[in-house]
């Protein structure tokens, strides 16, 4: 028994090897190469913790076209960054590919978790979201992130009450002023577009956004003047409408109680199609500037289908998936090459006006002094 025991176990790591495809330098091959590599794995785990829909359909066609099955878990956002964190030091881990919000982009970064850079093993990967490559909330990624989805902020009002919606950060204020309570936004505690708009005032009041590219932590000085931006929250505070979610600002709008907000492209387009927003509603992204960004995907570095999950990658960022996937969620499209009908924001208004995070130690720090300096006051 002592002697066949080495024998079975050698044969359960070929067959395990086997099972896994053919080991190539994803960074050197020909995506010939990594697409047979692709089909020898056999299949490919992706996590998610949204669009459960799409990523169902997109699976689906996925297998269709490749014969590689794709296991799509859907799960809590920080439920599967921790199980991608506790797996990070095994040899194999069970999870090839996944989604990389803004928040958990320096932590994974932090801590090495994806394999990389994979922006130059991709194709088409330049007509793909080309700053998003690159930075994702402010954290420098380096190619080793791969866009599949772009959301932006804008300024979303009823045309019937705002006949000429203000561009600039002077216009604005002004326009706060002559019509009180009339424009809002979320508390940025609550919600991603109050968080937009607060980053825009910080911008406005403060000094502009350069002085923070890059920065991997918060440095305490080049925050040192943000009470100037607390200042014009409070001046201005009687006249400004804080609501308590994204959701909220759009119903209000729709009730009437608001007629400007701050809202999230991808978010009012869901809300018209449910017939929670009047679809008179337009929406744009002011000269002054606003956030926008968008998600990620990311190849485990200890995934055992690396080369199904670039394939996998290269699927969803395909014009077809970008499409299907605007077709079923609204989600704006990562690809900078498609022309597409029934947008609220057009490509042209992104590449003007749309403007990027501020890294994330920023944001939370921006959070917390928020609900100090304004909520709480």
């Amino acid at each position: 028994m002592k002697k066949l025991l080495p024998l079975v176990l050698g044969l359960l790591l070929a067959t395990s090897l086997f099972a896994a495809g053919p080991t190539i330098d994803y960074k050197t091959a020909s995506w010939d190469s990594i697409v047979a590599a692709a089909k020898a794995e056999g299949q490919v785990t992706f996590y998610a913790w949204y669009f459960p829909d799409y990523f169902k359909e997109a699976a689906k066609d996925f297998e269709a076209k490749y014969g590689i099955k794709a296991n799509v878990i859907i799960g809590d956002q920080t439920a599967n960054f921790n199980k991608a964190i506790a797996e990070k030091d095994s040899t194999v881990g069970t999870i090839d590919v996944m989604i990389v919000g803004g928040q958990w982009v320096k932590t994974t970064t932090d801590l090495d978790l994806f394999y990389g850079p994979i922006k130059n093993i991709i194709p088409d990967a330049e007509k793909v979201a080309p700053a998003l490559w690159e930075v994702q909330e402010g954290v420098m990624t380096k190619g080793y992130l791969a866009p599949f989805h772009r959301n932006q902020t804008g300024i979303l009002y009823d045309p019937e009450r705002v006949t000429n919606p203000p561009q600039t950060w002077e216009e604005l204020t002004a326009w706060i002023k002559e019509h009180p309570k009339e424009f809002g936004f979320n508390d940025p505690s609550k919600g991603g577009s109050g968080q937009s708009f607060v980053h825009t005032v910080i911008a406005k009041t403060t000094g502009g956004l350069d002085k923070y590219k890059g920065d991997q932590e918060l440095v305490q000085s080049k925050v040192a003047n943000w009470d100037l931006a607390w200042k014009w929250l409070n001046e201005n505070k009687e006249n400004l409408t804080i609501t308590v979610s994204n959701n909220d600002s759009i119903i209000r709008m729709n009730g009437g109680e608001i007629s400007m907000t701050v809202a999230w492209d991808d978010n009012v387009k869901d809300m018209i199609s449910k017939g929670n927003l009047f679809k008179r509603a337009k929406m744009y992204i002011p000269k002054m500037g606003l956030a926008g960004g968008g998600d990620t995907m990311g190849v485990l570095k200890n995934g055992q289908h690396k080369a199904a999950a670039l394939l996998w990658i290269n699927f969803i960022q395909s014009k077809e998936q970008q499409l299907k996937k605007f077709q079923m969620v609204g989600a704006y499209p990562a690809r900078t090459d498609m022309k597409i009908e029934g947008t609220l924001l057009s490509e042209e208004d992104r590449k003007a006006n749309a403007i990027a995070w501020f890294p994330a130690p920023y944001k939370d720090y921006m959070i917390k002094e928020f609900v100090k300096n304004v909520m709480m006051k």
